[in-house]
Formats: C-alpha cells, sequence, structure tokens
C-alpha cells in the first residue's frame, strides 16, 4: 500500500488490520464525479445530498455522516475519496434537523432521541438518502452496501433492518461508533474535546496534497449547519447511551466492518474490542480495523481514510441492476 502499512490476524471470522501512517504521505485525487442537491423526502423537510460516482461503479453504498457534517468541498472531497476505492457510487445527505436549511426534527423524533431511541430519526435519513438515489436517477441495485461514521453510526444500525427489508444488504461499515457504552453528557463532552485538540495535529497531515489544500480553502466559504439546541441536546442524550452495542448484539447482521482510531476517546478501545468480540463469537464475518495514533479525527485524515478504504475494499465492491423504486 502507498500510504499505510498493514498487519493482520485471524480471529474465527473476523480478520484484524492495524493502519499505521508514515509521516505526511500524498493523497492522490481521487477520479470520477460529485454532484450536489438538495432533496424533498416526501413527510420530511429537505435536505442536501451528494453523490458520489467513480470511473467504472459496481456497486451502491448509503452513508451516514457524522455531526455537523456540512455537505461541502470537504465532504464531497471524502465521499469521491471512498467512491473511487470501494468503486461503488456512494449517496449521502445531511441529517434531518441539521442541515443548512434549519429546519427543526419534528417533536416526535426529538422526543425518542431524548429516550435513547434514534430509530424514528434513522427513519427520516434513509427516505432522504433513497429521496436522493431516485433524484439522481440511480439503478436500484441487487445488494448494497451501508456506511456510517461517529453518529452516523447510530443511525446506520438503527435503519438496517428497515434497509434489510428493502435490499439485500452486503456489508455494514462502522467507522467511530460512539454509542457503544453508557456517560453521562459531561463526560461525553470531555472526550468530544480531547478529540477535537486532536485535529490541531491531524488536519496538517491532508495538506502534502495540493489537492486538499484547495478544497479546504473553498470549504471555509461554505454556510454553517443550523439546528436548534433541544435538537442538539436530544442527540447528544442518544449519543451517551449504549444503544449502538446493544442493537448490535441482537441483530442479524451482514458482513460488518468496524474500524476506529487507536488514541480515541469517543470510541473507547475496550468497548470497541467487546463488539469486536462479541462479533467473533457470533461468527459474524468482517476487518476490524485500528488507525494508529490517532482517536475520532481519523475520517477527517485523508491518508487515513485513504488506506482504510483500501483495507476494505474486498468488503464492499458489489454488483448493481434495475430502477429505483
Amino acid at each position: 500500500m502507498r500510504s499505510a502499512e498493514y498487519t493482520s490476524g485471524m480471529e474465527y471470522s473476523r480478520r484484524h488490520v492495524t493502519i499505521a501512517l508514515p509521516g505526511f504521505p500524498v493523497t492522490p485525487q481521487p477520479r470520477g464525479r460529485v454532484r450536489r442537491f438538495a432533496v424533498y423526502p416526501r413527510g420530511y423537510a429537505p435536505v442536501d445530498a451528494l453523490i458520489g460516482v467513480p470511473e467504472d461503479p459496481q456497486g451502491l453504498t448509503l452513508q451516514f455522516v457524522g455531526f455537523n457534517a456540512s455537505l461541502g468541498p470537504w465532504e464531497a472531497a471524502k465521499l469521491a475519496l471512498w467512491a473511487s476505492l470501494s468503486r461503488t457510487v456512494v449517496v449521502t445527505c445531511e441529517l434531518p434537523g441539521f442541515s443548512r436549511y434549519g429546519h427543526p426534527l419534528p417533536r416526535r423524533i426529538r422526543e425518542d432521541l431524548l429516550n435513547g431511541d434514534p430509530t424514528p430519526w434513522a427513519m427520516a435519513t434513509l427516505a432522504s438518502l433513497r429521496a436522493a438515489a431516485q433524484a439522481g436517477g440511480l439503478p436500484t441495485p441487487k445488494t448494497i452496501n451501508v456506511l456510517g461514521f461517529s453518529m452516523g453510526c447510530s443511525l446506520a444500525v438503527a435503519a438496517l433492518p428497515t434497509i434489510q427489508a428493502l435490499y439485500d444488504v452486503s456489508s455494514l461499515t462502522l467507522v467511530e461508533p460512539i454509542s457503544l457504552t453508557s456517560r453521562t453528557i459531561g463526560r461525553l463532552a470531555v472526550n468530544n474535546m480531547a478529540d477535537l485538540m486532536r485535529l490541531l495535529k491531524t488536519v496538517p497531515r491532508n495538506y502534502p496534497s495540493s489537492w486538499v489544500w484547495k478544497v479546504s480553502l473553498r470549504q471555509l466559504r461554505e454556510p454553517s449547519l443550523r439546528f436548534t439546541i433541544a435538537d442538539f441536546l436530544a442527540s447528544v442524550t442518544m449519543l451517551a447511551s449504549d444503544d449502538t452495542g446493544v442493537r448490535m448484539d441482537s441483530m442479524d447482521l451482514p458482513v460488518t466492518n468496524l474500524a476506529h482510531g487507536s488514541r480515541s476517546k469517543l470510541c473507547p478501545a475496550p468497548q470497541f474490542s467487546a463488539v469486536d468480540s462479541r462479533l467473533a463469537s457470533r461468527g459474524v464475518p468482517g476487518i476490524t480495523a485500528t488507525i494508529d495514533n490517532l482517536g475520532h479525527d481519523c475520517w477527517h485524515c485523508l491518508p487515513a481514510l485513504d488506506a482504510l478504504a483500501r483495507s476494505f475494499d474486498n468488503q464492499i465492491s458489489i454488483p448493481t441492476g434495475g430502477a429505483v423504486r
């Protein structure tokens, strides 16, 4: 691999990979195209969406983004990179209630989040993703992949049973899932601050790639997302629970890939390893990747994202066909 060294071991049906980034590697600019547009899912407020199409697409990935993910040039660059390396069309959208349009969450969704249940919010996000795929004229795939980062992992897992009822799900990939352990909102805030501080060292690792520097400058001109304090508190209340880990224990899971940064505070190593062990004991196949010397910031380090997508490559390539319903 150009940008990382890998070590691996086998336990049951799971392969374990450690990604070590050497210095400041250059990340090749992905080929393909990314389109941004607004979608208007029936029964829900509009959100912005992105569709990334690689040169030779062989499948479809639905991506659930993390908190405060503005779908400007920066997210578009990461989406294009994942699409190119996975060889799948990647569809993502803003999270309902957290968009540039500023529409708040419906009261019932907020109340469920305060009770620790992200399912209605996940359904709203899934409706937006499906609306984006339909508006983009994408064919209905025989099978799809599901990808989540951070808060998006909670929504991806909550939406998975519905997605499985609609499609044959080839793989589930969770990067830095947060809701694996119960903690107070105060502790979650402290953990978040620790990982945010790492960005000061991580973001400069992107800049040996001149195209990334240009993308970063364009992102500065993007408007911020808008959301209410009530919706923010509801979302972090859910994140402070162990909902994702508990749900996964009782779900019929496809190939399930896990990834986290070795220094992450939001996705603590003991709880992350415990989930991996429980998957192994159930015989759930997949890859478990640890990105050395990074934390929650690993998703914002393009060399790490490049290496991670390459390590998952043979788990996320699938055929397509048909028309979106």
